[in-house]
């Protein structure tokens, strides 16, 4: 019996998939690069009861994993974006550096001042914040902007001079401390908890049962990293593959909190995001 394929034919067979093989990785490069340098804004709407009618229709901007070093997107792109939607304020939740980063030498300050002249900002620290081995340097790069850095701390926010309460927590912290949690007896009702990991989702919705929490903003996930047709996300850190909570709203049907979760404006240790933009969101509130 013959064989299938001759030598000769089994050399151009090779050279046919070794050329059709590098095309296919190229393309894949070329638009892992296209893509980490364009921005999607998204909508969605945060639904408060009793929400005061001053409050109505107004806009929250939610940032998440800026990592500032690897950031491929135009600064002012992502400035130019927020200021169109006349946010009342920014929520920033985690990893504005990469555990890479040289903070002395960063422009991040620059950034996040330039945020807070759009509109009121509050962050938190992520991971890579409190891996970084310069965290402390973060720290007081943070305190020298306009931003309010918020470390298991409970503060009071106005829209239209109406007040609501901004939560945030620690890297890995689920709960306040009961010094700082009891404060939230005197606080609005309207509670916005700021946590950078979506996968302790029901963890803060427990931990706050007795002030129940209207909305969790949370980041960490970078929307899967790899977004495929039918698949909300391929793979997440501390969620694995096929992770769940990774881009967008979600709804606690206990305690009907909802969480939104940023896919991130930039990458960490995989250097593209595939079908993946970096992403804002743009949240309305609304009492209907």
């Amino acid at each position: 019996m013959k064989p299938f394929l001759d030598k000769g034919s089994e050399d151009v067979f090779f050279v046919h998939f070794l050329r059709i093989f590098i095309g296919l990785a190229g393309i894949f490069c070329l638009y892992g690069y296209w893509t980490n340098r364009q921005l999607q804004l998204t909508q969605e709407k945060l639904t408060i009861k009793d929400l005061p009618q001053t409050m109505e229709g107004e806009h929250v901007i939610h940032l998440s994993d800026i990592h500032n070093g690897r950031l491929r997107v135009n600064k002012q792109k992502i400035l130019k974006q927020i200021r169109l939607k006349h946010p009342a304020l920014i929520l920033i939740t985690g990893d504005t550096i990469d555990r890479t980063d040289d903070v002395s030498q960063s422009n991040l300050a620059t950034f996040i001042n330039d945020l807070t002249t759009i509109a009121p900002t509050y962050l938190i620290e992520g991971n890579h914040e409190r891996t970084s081995g310069q965290y402390q340097a973060w720290r007081q790069l943070i305190l020298k902007t306009n931003a309010v850095i918020l470390e298991n701390q409970a503060t009071i926010a106005h829209i239209n001079h109406e007040p609501l309460t901004i939560i945030g927590l620690k890297n890995e912290e689920t709960n306040l401390p009961q010094m700082e949690l009891d404060k939230l007896a005197l606080f609005p009702s309207v509670r916005l908890l700021l946590a950078h990991h979506p996968e302790k989702f029901l963890a803060y919705t427990k931990a706050f049962q007795r002030y129940p929490l209207t909305a969790i903003f949370s980041g960490h996930a970078h929307g899967g990293q790899v977004r495929l047709p039918f698949i909300d996300g391929l793979y997440s850190p501390d969620q694995g593959f096929l992770p769940k909570l990774v881009n967008g709203k979600y709804i606690d049907k206990s305690s009907g909190t909802t969480l939104f979760v940023s896919r991130g404006l930039s990458n960490s240790k995989f250097p593209f995001r595939i079908h993946n933009k970096p992403h804002i969101i743009d949240i309305e509130l609304t009492s209907n």
